[in-house]
């Protein structure tokens, strides 16, 4: 044989490289299966320089998909491999296919298999990766509801720190947080020595909380006046229910609502589609699904209760259910209507008309 054909390198040309990576802060886990065939796992430091260089040199020339569970690194990681050139999803845990002996083995090596797994038997399905301004924008509004639960928080630690003490309240301070309330608390005789230390600054941590809100509001109302929002807004807050502050959380958390094939896949997003459990001739629908968007699925029931009252066509829906079914699950029908309104003014740019079925 000749030197030359000594040498011809290996090529992987036309052939599918798939690696499920369980990424951690300090590591990654890394299965690799070439099409439908395990080949190796191993442990790498966080790097996707170094996971390129690894495949280029392993398996040159082949087509590469990663793939990892959507976590605490979100979408960073995919990015970071598709500027490298490196093809990348990110799964929902829920949907990555495993046995009941892997459900009870829970490990590293074992999580990222199951992902390469799914990546090649293409049972996984990615997703959707939003833009950077959208996941930005959005992680903005989600900020103001961790703002608003620790705000809450804060007032119901003074609240509890109060009645521990036995320190009676005024009629007029049973309910809300005036700013003569909180003056109130700063200037009562009845808390005294270290107690009054304790509250004091008790509530300099809870004005401080709420000096935070009122800067993020103002950030979100600039926010949802801006070009890319604008319009859209307008187009939302001509839905009975529908606020400027619901309008902004609607939209980042959708982002595109052409992504969204059908109704009933939005529908399945929010979360508002039936579980069923039907075999033979047995038909059971549940309650509504377990997997849902937390932050959408809420709001949109809330806002249910308001244009239940000023949308003629769903205060008759409202009261038609309520007649077969308790309240709770009549509204639940009722912001499931409100969905379908929000797709379409979305999807055809149009405002809304009051008392349309």
């Amino acid at each position: 044989m000749s030197e030359a054909n000594l040498q011809q390198k290996v090529t992987y040309a036309d052939k599918n490289i798939f690696v499920g990576l369980d990424v951690h802060e300090k590591s990654w886990n890394v299965s690799i299966f070439l099409d439908g065939m395990f080949i190796r796992s191993f442990t790498q430091p966080p790097s996707p320089e170094g996971l390129k260089t690894l495949l280029t040199r392993d398996y040159p020339q082949a087509n590469y998909l990663c793939g990892y569970e959507s976590g605490y690194s979100a979408f960073s990681i995919q990015r970071q491999l598709q500027s490298q050139g490196i093809a990348c999803h990110v799964l929902h845990a829920g949907d990555i296919p495993q046995t009941g002996k892997e459900k009870l083995m829970k490990r590293d090596p074992v999580d990222s298999k199951k992902i390469g797994e799914a990546l090649s038997s293409k049972k996984g399905k990615p997703i959707y990766v939003p833009d950077v301004e959208s996941e930005q924008d959005r992680a903005l509004v989600r900020y103001r509801d961790r703002l608003q639960r620790d705000l809450t928080r804060g007032k119901n630690r003074i609240r509890s720190f109060l009645y521990e003490f036995g320190i009676l309240l005024p009629d007029a301070y049973q309910r809300g947080w005036s700013n003569h309330f909180i003056q109130w608390l700063k200037e009562t005789p009845q808390v005294t020595g270290s107690a009054r230390i304790t509250l004091d600054r008790m509530i300099e941590q809870m004005i401080t909380m709420r000096g935070l809100l009122l800067k993020v509001n103002r950030d979100i109302r600039l926010l949802a006046t801006s070009p890319k929002y604008k319009q859209r807004v307008k187009y939302l807050t001509s839905i009975p229910g529908i606020g400027p502050l619901s309008a902004i959380i609607i939209l980042t958390e959708l982002i595109d609502i052409k992504r969204f094939g059908s109704f009933r896949a939005l529908n399945s997003f929010v979360g508002f589609y039936p579980m069923e459990h039907s075999t033979g001739e047995r038909e059971h629908k549940g309650s509504i699904m377990i997997r849902h968007n937390k932050h959408l699925r809420k709001l949109l029931v809330e806002d249910a209760w308001v244009a239940m009252r000023h949308d003629p066509a769903l205060t008759l829906a409202y009261n038609h259910w309520a007649l077969k079914m308790s309240g709770k699950r009549a509204i639940v029908k009722v912001a499931r209507k409100l969905l379908n309104r929000i797709k379409c003014v979305l999807s055809n740019e149009i405002f809304y008309e009051k008392g349309i079925e």
